[in-house]
């Protein structure tokens, strides 16, 4: 029986809708606001009743489908007609291939699916042919479903036309509770659809029912997922059971497999197949799990450094290698571990506390490792070699942002701060008494200090941080204190961090507590920050009262541990020395006189045993006693009187302590202590006490006499000396390295100490009134002492002073011990009968070059012993010829301004000396050395030309200082100032050289730029009589000849009085030229130069030889080209003779060949035009010849082409005596160069003469040169 089959679409029926009840008016409150409705129910519970409702009627109005009569059902294709076109066609090749294609064909289907395929096919074809065939053992029937359901069987009704409604209904309902199978967690079909009742168990695990797999979490915050285990089900509890039918599903068509080898565990293909088998293998969405190639060599060469969570370097090899788990790929870009700096950077920034703690952490370390750069240790960081102080701003400026945070976040950020400040260089920090500042430390640098240094300040006061952050904190201003002196002062005048300084780390509780006690590096923070300037010592004396607890509990009987406690004491005696050097709270030694004189009781018992303690003591109480010596010095005046000194007893303390002392090495700087009180306690006597002091004088003798004659004193003078001189052997090696840093410190110790031992004889000496020195007041080994000062003025460790290593530059501040022992010896060597006056004045010259700042006024004190000493008599004697009119005008007074502001340029800038006087205490604005960049700024040490400075003054006697303040004697002529200068380098240089100290006299260049500012002082000038003109003086010429003539070639034997001195030891005239020019380049000045000598010099022979120096091949060629093009026409006048060159050798003139067109064109044009005499034609003729000769010039550099053009010109333009000495110019390019006429007269070899003679031959030349060729 036919029917219609139901159409795809039934009819489309409106729902019936519910009827709405019209809005409700508005009516206002009476308070103009709206009236709060209560809700008794949630809109979530009166949904939920309605819905309950509403529920039956919506079943009862659910429309009746009634399907269209028109439409048709498509006809039944058959699914696997192609399939069996498709296997016919295949079988039907097969057969017509023969065994070997088809083995072929196999092979290429094992290559490309794998071995595996054959029995895949067959698993699809079984399914496939499994799937046709009808399953009728696998049906359900409704009978089978009726019984479980426990429903009674329906009677079969006929349908016809009228029912078919009805029928689809009950058809309907049949389904809805037949064909659904029941929930997994149901128990019966017939449970109500409410859930309000259930509730869901779970039964009991054993720890066998949980497999826990061994992969590596991507994350070390995932934990490992406990899942079931995947083959054995073992016991596994069942959370339901189905009691209905299933309905029979098609079975899913199996997918191609490609290879069904067992992947690798673990692999994205085995997590695939275990956990999504169902995905394909090319799914997107686990694209995830792929891991990238690894990189190649270029990508590796590229790659950017990374880092580990403790700061170490990876390797980029190593970091795609790494597992997941360790936690460093939670941030890096594709397979590769570890953070990169950008990432650490960002991630110091986080929102997240912890995660910016860590990085800032990170970073710390990472800052260690960088810092170890400069020193050669790279550790894997070499692409950041040159980026150090790059990053280190960087990471410093990280830690400043992130120091307000609280936490560990603040905490971190401290030791950020700390490291790339402290500890980047913690052994610089040994340098005491220097600014540290240099152009490298730029992280430092661009602190903000005015925003740093309050929150250092709100930290402290707060008490918020932790101990270690704390000492962090103080180690930071400790280095900051110590960078300059305007870091210094920034520090002491930011609000209230001084205070909350003391207060945190000094003014502790008392008694102290396990946890709480004193920090001395607080104090020595005040030491550092008084040192800086006589401002900030004026500032720190109101702290300074608060250190007295120090002072009055002992080590003896302090409630502090015995080290702490002298540690304390030491540091706050320390403190009131540096106040006291500046004249500074010396008051306080009258207010705690009591506790001051228990301390003195203390130190000189035996319970006394801290050799620092007794040194700060004895150089404290030498500090009080210089102050005494002038009160009207200290600030205020009158704070400590010499009276007082006398009443405390001081010097017979001291005594005391010395009779207890050994002689052992670690007691010398005691005893170089009590020498300095003794010495200073004499020095007050003889301005203060009766007749002189000559008591004084005596009491001490007759206590120190016999322990320099034999005795402690004289063990511990002789051992010094051995010291001293053995560890200056270990100072042998230039440039002197970190290492030689520990000889070089005990080298200034002993020093001190020897010093010291000079001073206390220099005190003990009646005064110079009294007569000549008939006996000294103790012996010394003077002669020992000689050799060693002369040993140090000439040793190298002065080169120090122009050190740019970064671990040496600061141990200059070692040499000052150095200098303070050569200005003892140079007053001792004064006083002694046995040293001549040319003796003593050669060593004040040598020695005034080794003086460093601080050492100004000895320094122009012994410039005016020098003056006193050059009298007409004494120059004389040394076989200089001075006329009367240098001494009519003034002598060596002339100068002496210009010498004066020459050793003290600032007058603004005080530095104290190492042993304060009576005058510097008063005038000192600092107590520390400037750093060795800005060292050059300063007078001392002397560089070598100082003697000719005056000539500086005079070139800029507009802007001058000294001119600006003159004293009133000063009366004396621009020539004045120009003879005596000239006449007190030419005596100096020759007393010098005359002791074997050549090292200490002016060098070639640095005469030649010297004796250049005379001709130079006429640039300028508008006067038109040449007589005014001042090289044109006789005397100034003469002198200018005379301090020029060491320094000329000359080809006969060297007059016996006319020294030959050594060469250059450094700089040629651009460097020497560098401090009086400055920024301007001396190729400007030489330009000016040669102008000045085309327009007024009138062929003056000293003039021109000037002019040549410059022109050397030592030079730039720019120099040859400005004379010998722009101004070729004074080359006659030039007409300087070989042996009056000023050079060490004539070749640098010669060698290497010049090879400049425009030089050698020059050279070419003025042979052929002018008229060269002297050294200029045989400079020409030498560089022209070298380019026409083969045999002449490398033959790297000669051209054919260029030869044959010279030869040409000086054949067919030249006369007959050039092409003559072009033709036979020989010059050798080693040993002696020959001048004229032996460069033409030399006999050339055969060879040479057949190279040259085929060499105008092919220039048909060789008939015309032959003749000439044939002479040679």
């Amino acid at each position: 029986m036919s029917q219609t089959p139901p159409a795809l679409v039934g009819s489309v029926f409106e729902r019936s809708s519910a009827s709405h009840s019209a809005p409700k008016a508005f009516k206002p409150a009476k308070a103009g606001f709206p009236v709060v409705q209560r809700r008794s129910k949630s809109a979530f519970a009166r949904n939920r009743e309605d819905l309950r409702t509403r529920g039956a009627s919506r079943l009862r109005n659910v429309p009746i489908v009634v399907p269209s009569e028109n439409a048709q059902a498509p006809k039944p294709v058959d699914p696997d007609a192609w399939r069996d076109q498709m296997s016919r066609e295949n079988e039907q090749r097969v057969a017509s291939m023969t065994e070997e294609e088809r083995e072929q064909e196999r092979q290429e289907i094992i290559e490309r699916f794998g071995s595996g395929v054959g029995t895949l096919l067959k698993r699809v074809r079984a399914a496939r042919d499994k799937q046709a065939q009808p399953s009728t053992g696998d049906k359900i029937s409704v009978e089978e479903v009726q019984a479980q359901d426990g429903t009674a069987s329906l009677e079969e009704v006929p349908i016809t036309a009228g029912e078919k409604s009805e029928r689809n209904i009950t058809s309907i309902r049949r389904e809805s509770q037949v064909s659904p199978p029941p929930l997994a967690l149901s128990t019966s079909s017939t449970r109500p659809p409410s859930r309000t009742d259930r509730r869901l168990r779970f039964a009991e695990l054993a720890p066998e029912d949980v497999h826990v797999y061994d992969s590596a979490p991507p994350s070390p915050r995932r934990k490992a997922l406990a899942l079931p285990p995947p083959s054995n089900d073992g016991p596994a509890i069942s959370l339901g059971q189905f009691s209905g039918t299933l309905k029979p599903q098609e079975p899913l068509p199996l997918r191609p497999e490609v290879n069904n080898a067992e992947p690798e565990e673990g692999s994205a293909e085995y997590i695939r197949r275990r956990y999504f088998p169902d995905a394909p293998a090319d799914d997107p969405n686990l694209a995830w799990m792929q891991h990238s190639s690894l990189p190649s060599d270029s990508e590796l060469v590229t790659s950017s450094l990374r880092f580990d969570l403790s700061g170490k370097p990876i390797p980029p090899a190593v970091s795609s290698t790494l597992p997941t788990h360790l936690g460093l790929h939670h941030h890096a870009e594709g397979a590769h571990a570890g953070y990169t700096l950008d990432d650490v950077f960002l991630l110091s920034r986080s929102t997240v506390p912890a995660q910016r703690a860590t990085m800032l952490g990170v970073l710390a370390r990472i800052a260690k490792r960088i810092s170890k750069i400069d020193r050669g240790v790279t550790d894997g960081m070499e692409e950041l070699a040159g980026k150090e102080e790059e990053l280190r701003k960087r990471i410093v400026a990280a830690g400043v942002e992130a120091m307000t945070e609280r936490g560990s976040v603040g905490a971190r950020a401290v030791e950020v701060i700390w490291q790339c400040i402290v500890g980047w260089d913690e052994d610089i920090m040994a340098f005491g008494g220097v600014e540290l500042e240099s152009p490298t430390d730029g992280a430092i640098n661009s602190l903000r200090l005015d925003f740093f240094l309050p929150q250092v300040a709100t930290l402290l006061s707060q008490g918020e941080i932790l101990e270690g952050g704390r000492s962090q904190l103080l180690a930071i201003l400790h280095r900051l204190a110590q960078q300059s002196n305007q870091f210094a002062s920034s520090i002491v005048k930011a609000p209230k961090l001084i205070a909350s300084v003391v207060q945190t780390f000094l003014l502790t509780s008392i008694p102290p507590t396990e946890t709480v006690s004193p920090d001395p590096s607080a104090l020595e923070l005040l030491i550092i920050l008084a040192n800086a300037s006589r401002e900030n010592a004026s500032a720190l004396q109101e702290p300074a009262d608060a250190l007295l607890r120090f002072i009055t509990f002992l080590p003896s009987s302090s409630m502090y541990p015995p080290h702490l406690a002298a540690s304390l004491l030491t540091s706050t005696l320390r403190f009131y020395t540096t106040l006291a050097t500046y004249g500074l709270y010396s008051h306080i030694a009258t207010t705690a006189m009591e506790q001051f004189t228990q301390l003195g009781r203390f130190i000189r018992s035996n319970a006394c045993t801290s050799p620092r303690l007794m040194v700060a003591w004895t150089d404290l109480l030498a500090a009080w006693m210089v102050c005494a010596v002038d009160p009207h010095q200290t600030t205020p005046g009158h704070e400590i009187l010499w009276s007082q000194i006398i009443g405390w007893g001081w010097n017979s303390e001291v005594d005391d302590l010395s009779d207890r002392l050994g002689s052992e090495e670690g007691i010398w700087p005691v005893w170089a202590g009590i020498w300095k009180v003794r010495a200073v306690w004499l020095e007050g006597a003889r301005v203060n006490g009766i007749r002189g002091g000559s008591s004084e004088r005596m009491e001490v003798l007759e206590i120190i006499r016999d322990g320099f004659e034999d005795g402690k004193e004289k063990d511990i003078v002789l051992c010094c000396l051995d010291t001293i001189k053995r560890e200056l052997d270990h100072l042998a090696f230039v440039p002197i390295a970190r290492t030689q840093l520990p000889h070089l410190r005990a080298v200034a110790n002993h020093a001190t100490t020897l010093a010291s031992a000079i001073r206390l004889w220099l005190a003990c000496l009646p005064p110079p009134a009294e007569g000549p020195l008939s006996s000294p007041p103790f012996p010394l080994p003077f002669p020992r002492i000689s050799d060693l000062c002369a040993k140090i003025t000439v040793h190298h460790v002065w080169s120090l002073l122009a050190s740019t290593e970064h671990d040496t530059r600061h141990a200059y501040v070692y040499l000052r011990s150095l200098s303070e022992l050569l200005l003892g010896y140079l007053r001792l060597s004064r006083r002694l009968p046995g040293i001549s006056e040319n003796l003593w004045a050669a060593q004040a010259l040598s020695i005034l070059s080794r003086l460093l700042p601080g050492d100004e006024d000895f320094a122009a004190q012994v410039a005016d012993d020098l003056f006193s000493l050059m009298t007409p008599r004494w120059v004389n004697a040394l076989g200089i010829q001075a006329p009367s009119v240098v001494w009519d005008s003034g002598g060596m007074l002339v100068i002496k301004p210009f010498v004066a502001h020459t050793i003290r340029p600032h007058h603004d800038i005080c530095i104290g000396p190492s042993s304060p006087t009576p005058q510097s205490i008063s005038r000192a604005t600092t107590l520390r050395l400037p750093s060795i960049t800005a060292l050059h700024t300063y007078g001392l040490p002397l560089t070598r030309e100082w003697t000719l400075t005056p000539l500086d003054h005079l070139l800029r006697s507009g802007s001058s200082e000294v001119f600006k303040a003159l004293p009133r004697y000063w009366d004396a002529s621009e020539i004045d100032v120009t003879r005596i200068s000239l006449l007190f380098t030419r005596v100096c240089r020759d007393v010098l050289h005359h002791f074997a100290l050549a090292d200490f006299t002016l060098t070639r260049e640095e005469a030649i730029f010297g004796c250049m500012k005379v001709f130079m002082l006429e640039h300028g000038q508008t006067q038109t009589d040449s007589t005014e003109e001042v090289f044109r003086d006789r005397l100034v010429g003469q002198l200018m000849e005379d301090l020029l003539r060491p320094y000329t070639v000359s080809i006969a034997p060297a007059a016996a009085s006319t020294p030959v001195l050594p060469p250059p030891i450094r700089g040629d005239l651009e460097q020497v030229a560098i401090k009086f020019l400055g920024a301007t380049p001396f190729y400007q000045y030489y330009t000016d130069f040669v102008a000045l000598y085309d327009a007024i010099s009138f062929s003056h022979p000293l003039f021109a030889r000037l002019l040549l120096p410059p022109t050397s091949l030592r030079y730039p060629v720019d120099y040859r080209k400005h004379l010998w093009s722009d101004f070729g026409h004074i080359l006659k006048t030039i007409q300087t003779p070989v042996d009056q060159v000023i050079c060490e050798d004539i070749r640098e003139y010669l060698w290497p060949v010049e090879t400049d067109p425009q030089v050698l064109g020059c050279y070419l044009h003025n042979l052929l035009k002018q008229n060269l005499q002297g050294f200029v034609h045989l400079v020409a003729l030498h560089h022209i010849a070298c380019n026409i000769w083969q045999d002449l010039h490398d033959d790297a550099g000669w051209v054919e082409d260029r030869a044959n053009k010279l030869l040409e010109a000086i054949v067919e333009q030249g006369g007959h005596e050039l092409v003559r000495e072009v033709v036979r110019y020989h010059q050798s390019t080693t040993g002696v160069a020959l001048v004229p006429p032996q460069c033409f007269a030399y006999a050339l070899d055969g060879q040479t003469k057949m190279a040259r003679l085929e060499c105008v031959s092919r220039l048909g030349l060789g008939d015309r040169l032959q003749g000439l060729l044939g002479f040679v």
